[in-house]
């Protein structure tokens, strides 16, 4: 994050800069121009050279780490506190081992204080809050779609395709055979939207798990290393072995995307088109990432 931070565009805009020059522009104003602007101008140019200290840039870096890091826990709280106990209970287990690594990488950062030490630990605190906050968005989208049997909905599907393909094969009319072929086509897409759906939330099901003992074998190993890079290096490996590709990203937030318009899920499996009803079948039974790797689903 400190290399993407304009460090004379946080001091220009920080509110001492401001309520400086909003004093130098109302004495300019009131009681002399010309014997004010002077003292604008330095002081600007003197904003300038404050900039590029390094304590200065450090106190910006840590107050933009802090409010960062306040705006990711605070969405973070918000889709945890939406989703059932179980779910919670998943995310709270996974946001102490976070923490319990971000308190043995601080007590090594006390014990061997540096510039070096404080920019890492920086570092995997953010990445570790980002981390998080994207396992909740996996809880989420995961609770959302196994509330859906799409195995029922994909077997349901296949049955009303054969029944259409029957009725392409038997109509006579040329117009009502185009109608029939276009529904048929509309089926089509619908199942293989919902095999889509289906393979993602097994898919979920084995990242959530995945995250779990991956973050236990650090919980395992962080204590043997006596320095920030190690554990600095052993987070990094960690997300690099859990890293999503973008495809399966898309995939889930389409998902949560969904969720949020007036449409809903029910759009979602619909496809692109919403010219048919949606197929009706009973919801599956809600199970929890675990429960449903125990059970096989």
């Amino acid at each position: 994050m400190s290399d993407e931070i304009n460090y004379t565009k946080e001091v220009l805009s920080s509110n001492a800069n401001l309520i400086f020059i909003g004093v130098m522009v109302f004495l300019m104003l009131v009681v002399n121009f010309f014997g004010f602007l002077p003292l604008l101008i330095a002081g600007e140019i003197g904003a300038l050279f404050i900039a590029h200290m390094p304590r200065v840039q450090r106190l910006i870096r840590s107050q933009l780490n802090k409010d960062k890091k306040i705006e990711i826990e605070d969405s973070e709280n918000a889709i945890v506190k939406a989703l059932p106990p179980t779910y919670q209970k998943d995310f709270a287990a996974v946001k102490g081992l976070c923490e319990e690594i971000e308190r043995r990488t601080t007590e090594i950062g006390n014990d061997h204080s540096g510039k070096g030490n404080s920019m890492m630990l920086t570092g995997i605190v953010e990445k570790l809050s980002a981390f998080r906050f994207d396992y909740a968005r996996m809880l989420r989208a995961h609770h959302l779609l196994s509330n859906r049997n799409y195995r029922n909905i994909a077997a349901g599907l296949e049955s009303e395709i054969k029944r259409a393909e029957a009725a392409v094969e038997r109509e006579k009319s040329q117009q009502v055979k185009n109608a029939l072929t276009q529904n048929l086509y509309i089926l089509r897409q619908r199942l293989a939207r919902v095999s889509k759906l289906d393979e993602l939330v097994r898919l979920l099901e084995i990242r959530l798990q995945v995250v779990c003992n991956s973050l236990s074998l650090i919980q395992d190993e962080v204590y043997t290393f006596t320095d920030v890079a190690g554990i600095s290096g052993l987070v990094d490996n960690l997300l690099t072995n859990l890293s999503i590709s973008d495809e399966f990203r898309t995939a889930y937030e389409e998902v949560l995307h969904a969720e949020d318009t007036s449409y809903g899920l029910a759009a979602l499996e619909n496809g692109a088109t919403n010219a048919l009803p949606e197929t009706t079948s009973e919801p599956g039974e809600f199970k929890p990432p675990r429960e449903r790797m125990r059970q096989g689903k």
